[in-house]
């Protein structure tokens, strides 16, 4: 059955039309300095491993990365000082508005990007024919690199590694009075843009800054505003600050994206016992929670094993073409891994299967056999109560050159590739 889905994956793995997708995003954009651990002097035999939530020193930073690597997992902690240098960084575009605001206009779609505090170094790692909205003497979309509105700059440190599963820990540095929301200046003109967009794809939540409850109350009070479907990508945080998110955010936006580290925290949150792998009975139960308690039509969850959408039964998107969608996100990632920067729909002429494979599919035959459900395994595809499901399994990269914004890639390449002409 394998074959069947190595097929699928070929079929859309092609240059997008040029047909593009009028498309807004903001908020959290940064510049990232990447480090491959094994080409830094760090000893971390004598490191006792933990999963610290602040790097303050060079232990901090030592015993989270064993943590990392001792459980195969991607985290990521605030950084508060570092008093250690290294100088072999490599630095490219970060922050999930930022790569996604150059993977989408590289797709050829037509891409507003907004972030409170833009920079000249940073406008200049944006994609030259993304816009940037402002208020001048009127309403104007410019340029993304004739837009910069600040000389402070957020720079994050990667630290990629390979133990039983390749991965990465971000120390994300901090910008003062960051919020996820946009100028009100640019906000009273959300109508004139609303004519125009298709696709809002919102994030940064996270990494509000100051009075948590009044920024994000701000942003909540914007999202009343927009007319066009808002996607929002989650990144865990710590509880208090996911517990706002979660009562005042997701009333408000169409779409929420999870990769399996944050869905297993939304379910603690929510009381929800979750195994060392989310399940795809679980990530089900997760996304019927949400979208009943909240406004929600769509969940997205991403893991290591497998993707699974859940729509409820009214949502304007055929299943079929949301399973499309989401082989079109995995391929975008596994090509941006295999590239080792962020893939251009160029990119995407064909696919052959050296050095990657895919998951077994284990985890959506026991969804079939639980449900007592046709071909899902095969097909992808299923209705269950009131809720439409779509589900792939993952494709993996053996040698990948690029680690980090593979879940941000593939969530906006299957929102966004909901409403392409192909994949």
């Amino acid at each position: 059955m394998k074959d069947i889905w190595i097929q699928r994956y070929r079929e859309h793995c092609k240059v997008p039309e040029t047909d593009n997708v009028e498309v807004l995003r903001g908020f959290n954009a940064n510049i990232d300095v990447m480090y491959d651990l094994e080409d830094l002097d760090l000893d971390l035999d004598e490191t006792e491993a933990e999963n610290v939530d602040k790097i303050s020193n060079i232990n901090d930073l030592k015993a989270v990365l064993k943590y990392c690597m001792e459980n195969s997992v991607n985290e990521e902690a605030s950084l508060k000082k570092l008093d250690y240098s290294f100088s072999t960084g490599k630095e490219r575009i970060g922050g999930q508005a930022g790569i996604m605001a150059n993977y989408l206009s590289g797709m050829g779609n037509s891409v507003i990007f907004y972030t409170p505090f833009l920079s000249q170094e940073l406008a200049d790692m944006i994609n030259v024919n993304v816009l940037f909205p402002t208020v001048e003497e009127d309403f104007v979309l410019k340029n993304v690199r004739d837009a910069a509105n600040t000389d402070r700059t957020k720079k994050n440190m990667i630290f990629e590694f390979d133990s039983e599963k390749t991965g990465r820990f971000i120390a994300s540095d901090s910008i003062k009075g960051f919020g996820p929301y946009f100028r009100k200046s640019v906000s009273e003109e959300f109508e004139e843009m609303d004519e125009n967009l298709q696709r809002v794809l919102l994030s940064g939540f996270h990494d509000v800054e100051g009075n948590k409850e009044a920024k994000i109350e701000k942003a909540r009070q914007q999202l009343d505003l927009i007319e066009t479907p808002v996607h929002m990508e989650y990144v865990n945080t710590d509880d208090k600050t996911a517990k706002i998110i979660l009562k005042d955010i997701f009333p408000k936006i169409e779409s929420v994206g999870l990769d399996e580290e944050e869905a297993k925290q939304i379910r603690q949150l929510k009381g929800l016992e979750t195994g060392e792998q989310i399940s795809t009975g679980e990530a089900f139960e997760l996304a019927k929670s949400l979208i009943s308690e909240n406004s929600l039509n769509r969940v997205h969850i991403h893991t290591y094993n497998f993707q699974i959408a859940v729509v409820e039964e009214n949502y304007p998107v055929e299943t079929e073409k949301i399973r499309d969608a989401m082989l079109f996100g995995e391929i975008s990632a596994i090509k941006t891994a295999e590239k080792g920067d962020i893939v251009e729909k160029t990119d995407l002429k064909n696919l052959d299967m050296d050095n990657k494979h895919i998951k077994r599919l284990d985890m959506l035959e026991d969804f079939e056999h639980f449900f007592d459900l046709e071909n899902f395994a095969r097909d992808g595809t299923t209705k269950i109560q009131n809720y439409r499901i779509a589900a792939i399994p993952t494709m993996i990269h053996e040698k990948p050159e690029r680690l980090v914004g593979m879940g941000d890639i593939i969530s906006s390449g299957t929102f966004i590739g909901e409403v392409m002409k192909n994949p």
